[in-house]
């Protein structure tokens, strides 16, 4: 494989894990018409790996409709593109790690629009993780009394 414009696009884990997917499925085919078909050991080990590793990420629930919805949502604030690819695979939960991933967040926003833009992930890229973070957090609350 040759890259023949480095960085002409950046994608996101949920393109990310759909490509590996698509590919792990096309291998096996070729290899089930053809048996000696060969892969590269290596890249099998990486395609593995990888989507091992974001099968365990919010990028597994996804769908394209939500991405849609969730850049359209993100339009009036202004983000730049990496800024959009952050929030979009890391989910932010807290107002603390939307300033961590936008920069000079204090400057370009009012606290009344970086709670809209939490609002905003939350309602539209729902993680599956939230109900174990609510147990935990209501544990947290139990001890505490």
């Amino acid at each position: 494989m040759k890259i023949k414009n480095p960085r002409s696009a950046m994608l996101s884990n949920f393109e990310v894990l759909q490509v590996l997917t698509e590919q792990q499925d096309k291998q096996k085919a070729e290899q089930t018409d053809d048996p000696n078909a060969n892969v590269a050991g290596n890249l099998r080990t990486v395609q593995f790996e990888v989507t091992e590793y974001l099968k365990d990420t919010p990028c597994s629930t996804q769908d394209p409709q939500q991405i849609e919805a969730f850049l359209e949502s993100m339009e009036p604030y202004k983000l730049t593109r990496a800024e959009k690819l952050q929030l979009l695979n890391l989910r932010p939960r807290s107002v603390v790690e939307i300033y961590i991933i936008v920069e000079e967040c204090e400057e370009r926003f009012t606290e009344e629009e970086v709670e809209q833009i939490l609002n905003n992930i939350s309602s539209i890229l729902p993680r599956d993780d939230d109900y174990a973070a609510e147990e935990y957090e209501e544990e947290d609350t139990e001890m505490a009394q």
